[in-house]
This record gives structure tokens, C-alpha cells and sequence, in this order.
């Protein structure tokens, strides 16, 4: 069962001025306001950087008043969004930047981050803060791209990425407590995968069974389903249940949702995130909400 959240109302930024935070910043916003909470502000200095390779030490205060600015710009640019400016803050931090994001979400309602992908030759994977926030985050986290659609009206969909396990009912049930607080309807997730050993290869899994697959993961999921649905009776709860890829069909899937949500399994002691969760973070279209399995409040 999701942990309730006590403490004040507060949505946290990761703000760096990129393109993708700009992003971060106006879905803050959104969150802030329709949460009536406070808006922090947060630029993390990764004292690494402060040492660089060849011998340059920088001046750590010269960069503090450089970040300032950039916050400053930051509250601006939230106040023309339209929230108060006595309801904004903001705070520059030296340290890792997951950890010290981390670190926050354990008095927040909620994190938002921009995405920050980088190529690689042909490839392009999620920021490694986003990935660590994700992975030790205390509350639900929400990662935004600069590329995402900016919907002029919400679609008023939630999806929820659930595996053929069943896992995903933290995911499941803060979507539906959003859906009920502000509106809207969640469709739960699922891709039906051969489990690994079997005889066949992935691409050549008959079509009966492949339909026997998606049978079994739609009863699995429909009884994790029912007892949440119940506790949450205007919300609206449909299922859509598919084999194939789960990156590829998730990902396609987003072309539709305001925002995909997905329970987040750690593996100790690197705290790393899996594949399919980071395929999302990387290449969803729509914005991508996770929450941990374990050691995490609701909002």
C-alpha cells in the first residue's frame, strides 16, 4: 500500500536552465498550482566539477552567484506562469545532484526533472540524474522532455505500465489518487513477454500461445486491479493488455497520455533502475511518472 505523505505541499524542480528544465519548470508549475503548493527552486553543484582534470580549482562562490542568477530567472519565469511569488523558493546546494534531489523528496509531494537524454553514436539514453533521482526518490517523481507535445488540452489520461508479474500496484494507486484529486481516468499497461528459457525464440513464439500469454497476464492484472478500482469508484480503470516488445509498445503507447506511470524496482546496492524503465525515461513522448516499490510516500 502507498505510504501517505504528511508533510507540506511541495513540488521540487531540478533547475539548470537547459532546455529540458525550462520544460521541468512549467510542469512544475502546473503541479504546484493545482496542488496549491510550494514551488522550490533546486540547482545542485556537483563538487566534482569544482576540481577539474587538469589542476583548475574553481572558485566555489563565483559559481553559487552564477546559480543564483539562473534561479532568479527560474522564479521569474514561474511567477509570469502565474504562481505567486511568495509560494516560490529556491535553494543552491553543493553535491551530487540525484543525491541532494534525493535527499529533498523526503519533505516533497513531488519531484519533477528535466530528462537530459545524450547520444551515444546511434543511441540515446536518460540523464544519469534522472536516473538516480528515480532510483532513490521518497516520493513519486515526474520527468519531463523538451520534446514532449505541449498540449494545448489534456487528454485527461493516466497510463500505468504494469509488468506480466503484476507489479505496478504503487504506480496503479497513485495514479488513481491523481485521477481522483484532479480529475481525469487511468488505463493500466501491460505487455505480455515469453518468459526466458523457453524453447522458442522471441520472434517465433506461435500466435496461440502468444494469445495464451496475454490470457494469463490479463487475469493476473484484473485481480490486481479490482481491489484499488474499488477503493477508487469514480475513477474510471481500463486495461489494455498487447505481447510484443514492452519498450516499443509502452513508448507507442504514449503518443495518447498525458503521462505514463511506472513502479520502479532497485537493484541493491546501486540502486540502478531496469531496462524498461529506462527505455521510457528515454524515448517516452509524454511525460514519464515513477515511484519506487519501496520507501515511498504518495503526494
Amino acid at each position: 500500500m502507498l505510504r501517505p505523505y504528511e508533510g507540506p505541499a511541495r513540488v521540487i524542480v531540478g533547475y539548470d536552465g537547459s532546455e529540458d528544465a525550462e520544460a521541468a519548470l512549467r510542469y512544475g508549475v502546473t503541479e504546484a498550482v493545482s496542488r496549491d503548493a510550494e514551488l522550490v527552486l533546486v540547482n545542485a553543484v556537483d563538487d566534482m566539477v569544482l576540481n577539474s582534470a587538469w589542476g583548475v580549482v574553481f572558485d566555489p562562490e563565483t559559481i553559487r552567484s552564477s546559480a543564483m542568477d539562473l534561479l532568479a530567472a527560474g522564479v521569474e519565469r514561474a511567477t509570469g506562469l502565474g504562481l505567486p511569488v511568495d509560494r516560490i523558493r529556491n535553494a543552491v546546494e553543493l553535491g551530487n545532484p540525484a543525491a541532494v534531489l534525493s535527499r529533498h523528496s523526503e519533505a516533497a509531494s513531488l519531484i519533477v526533472l528535466g530528462r537530459r537524454s545524450v547520444a551515444e553514436g546511434e543511441r540515446a539514453f536518460v540523464g544519469s540524474t534522472a536516473v538516480g533521482v528515480v532510483g532513490t526518490s521518497h516520493c513519486p517523481v515526474i520527468v519531463v522532455g523538451a520534446d514532449h507535445q505541449q498540449r494545448t488540452e489534456r487528454a485527461g489520461l493516466i497510463g500505468v505500465g504494469v509488468n506480466t508479474a503484476a507489479k505496478g500496484a504503487l504506480a496503479l494507486e497513485w495514479a488513481l489518487e491523481e485521477c481522483e484529486a484532479h480529475g481525469g481516468e487511468v488505463v493500466v499497461v501491460s505487455v505480455a513477454k515469453a518468459a526466458s528459457g523457453r524453447l522458442f525464440r522471441s520472434g517465433a513464439i506461435p500466435p496461440e500461445l502468444q494469445a495464451e500469454l496475454v490470457e494469463v497476464t490479463r487475469t493476473r492484472i484484473e485481480e490486481m486491479i479490482r481491489p484499488l478500482a474499488q477503493a477508487h469508484p469514480g475513477v474510471p480503470v481500463g486495461l489494455e493488455v498487447s505481447y510484443g516488445s514492452p519498450v516499443d509498445l509502452l513508448v507507442a503507447r504514449t503518443d495518447d497520455l498525458d503521462l505514463i506511470v511506472v513502479e520502479v524496482q532497485t537493484s541493491f546496492p546501486t540502486y540502478s533502475v531496469g531496462g524498461v524503465t529506462r527505455g521510457l525515461l528515454t524515448h517516452a513522448r509524454c511525460p514519464v511518472g515513477t515511484i519506487l516499490a519501496r520507501d515511498s510516500h504518495g503526494s
